[in-house]
């Protein structure tokens, strides 16, 4: 990871990100009300509210959506529908620790969660009847996972950190 493309979040930092997670909501509600599918989280909104969240520092370039304080690769995953998830992987992904940051957009809160998962452990997971992420990584396929069922609800996760995006602040961390 190249450390000249690694940014602190700092406090006018994520209010900015805030003011544009507002915009993105107003847009996919707009576009919503036309389509019954809404438009994705950017990974410009989302990757620097849980860098924010959880002290890391956010990597603009690629190997990585961010690293800790102590060099660990970092790979965010995101959801806008805070009851339904379906996240996808590149068959090469390798990381340290898997975030999943899980949006209420009613609320307009974040919940974070750190799985402490890696990309090795995750290979076990299964993405379907008969094969596992890690296999769909060897026949070169994107796999994809329900993060909130495969893992949040198998392990009974609970957020390491909750955000209130309205006030710009962290209102609750474990």
């Amino acid at each position: 990871m190249n450390k000249e493309y690694l940014i602190k979040i700092d406090e006018p930092r994520i209010q900015e990100t805030c003011d544009a997670y507002f915009k993105w909501k107003d847009l996919n509600t707009y576009v919503k009300s036309l389509v019954s599918r809404g438009i994705n989280m950017p990974d410009a909104i989302s990757e620097p509210m849980g860098c924010y969240c959880l002290n890391l520092l956010w990597n603009k370039s690629s190997g990585g959506d961010a690293m800790s304080q102590d060099g660990r690769k970092i790979e965010f995953k995101a959801t806008s529908n805070y009851e339904y998830d379906l996240s996808s992987f590149g068959p090469k992904c390798n990381f340290d620790d898997l975030v999943f940051l899980r949006f209420d957009l009613d609320l307009n809160m974040l919940f974070v969660y750190d799985t402490g998962v890696n990309s090795e452990e995750i290979k076990n997971i299964p993405v379907s009847k008969t094969a596992t992420f890690g296999d769909y990584q060897k026949q070169g396929k994107r796999p994809h996972i329900r993060i909130i069922e495969s893992i949040i609800e198998k392990r009974k996760l609970e957020p390491t950190v909750t955000f209130d995006i309205r006030r710009g602040r962290i209102v609750k961390k474990v």
